[in-house]
Formats: structure tokens, sequence, C-alpha cells
């Protein structure tokens, strides 16, 4: 997706998607506004997206920093993948909110990344039965995108998918699962975007509070 471009030395990323995948989905700021922001600037960025989610160890993301300054141009690769994945969960997830199928060819992308993922999915022994690891390969730079597939396979295929909602706001758009009781959840985030509306909306009151008193007292005199 086009955006202006916008670094930061360390941008706090907004997970408030409810999964992994929809998080990845939301790092584009106000996606529906003139000029969003790309937050996934170079791979170093989908790393610390996937360390601040918590899907990745601090050991993980020491290894893939080293192994992408190592591979840059790998590493840039795996950017443009993920890139591509996060705008098919995107428009999946945004239309499957407004009632709409997944397009065929969005699908396909999430499938094959997904069957990347799964063949890099193994069972390892564990005293109480056995876990799901990544694979113990060195230099598994793709390894943030693998399990944002993964996310992506497990939310799209649930019955939480009746739960998906975008952010009403008028430059927003971000994706997220109403996990509330009643389903009562608006806005994409209550300290953003909800506060915005509140903020206008207390200013529009007060606007026409202001015309209601000069209705009454009648036009100025000269």
């Amino acid at each position: 997706m086009p955006g202006r471009t916008q670094r930061s030395p360390r941008w706090t990323f907004h997970l408030s998607g409810g999964s992994a995948c929809l998080d990845l989905a939301n790092t584009v700021s106000w996606r529906r506004s003139r000029q969003p922001i790309e937050r996934l600037n170079e791979y170093l960025d989908v790393v610390e997206w996937a360390r601040q989610s918590r899907v990745l160890t601090a050991g993980d993301t020491r290894g893939l920093v080293r192994e992408a300054r190592r591979r840059p141009v790998t590493a840039a690769r795996v950017l443009a993948r993920t890139r591509a994945l996060r705008e098919a969960i995107y428009r999946v997830a945004s239309g499957l909110a407004g009632g709409r199928r997944p397009r065929p060819v969005d699908l396909a992308r999430l499938d094959r990344e997904l069957h990347d993922a799964l063949r890099n999915l193994h069972l390892t022994p564990r005293r109480s039965g056995a876990a799901l690891t990544w694979s113990g390969r060195p230099g598994q730079l793709a390894r943030p995108l693998w399990i944002a597939a993964r996310s992506a396979a497990a939310v799209f295929t649930s019955a939480d998918v009746g739960r998906l909602k975008t952010c009403p706001a008028s430059n927003c758009g971000w994706v997220f699962l109403d996990t509330t009781k009643n389903g009562t959840r608006r806005w994409c985030d209550m300290r953003v975007c909800g506060n915005r509306a509140k903020a206008r909306t207390f200013s529009a009151r007060q606007s026409a509070r202001r015309g209601a008193i000069r209705t009454e007292r009648g036009p100025a005199r000269p």
C-alpha cells in the first residue's frame, strides 16, 4: 500500500487488534487518510513489531537482527512479502467485517504463506507431552511472517470471525476483534480514535450552544 515514509528510532506499535495478524494489518497508520503512514519501512521494523507483540523471544530478536544485517537482500525480500501478506490480511479482515466474502487472490496469498509456515512448524517433546515449535535452523528471517500467517488462518477459520470490526473513524480503518461480552466495542483504540471522536463531539456541542445563545439574543446592533 502506498504511503509516506516516517522513520522513528523505535516506533511504539498499537497492539489493539486482538491477534497478531490484525496487529500486523494495523501497521499502516491513518489508512483512510490522504497520507497513510507506513510503519514497516525496513526489515528491522518487522522484527521490532514482532518483539513488541511478544511473538518473538529476546534471543530470537537478536538472532534475526544479526542475520538481517548479514543478509540485507534476503531481509528486503522478506519485508516485501510481509507487506504483501499484511495487505491481504487487511482486505480479508475489513471485508469480513463489512459482510463481504474474501477475494480469491487474497486467500491465495495467505495460503502460500501458510504453507511455508507449516513446513517449518514441528512437534517437539516436552515432559508433559509435546509442543509446536518453529524449525531450529539459523537465519529464519521469515519467522514473523510465518507467525502472522498462522494467526490469520486461526482467526479467519474460527467462530470469532463474526467479531471482526473496522474502526469507523474517517481516516483510520484499523481492524480488530470485538471481544466485549455484548459486542459493544466501537473504536480500534479508545485512547486514539475514541478520544478524538469525543473531542469532536464536545466541540460541536459547544459550537451549537454558542450559536443557540446568539440566536436568542438576536442580531448584534451596529
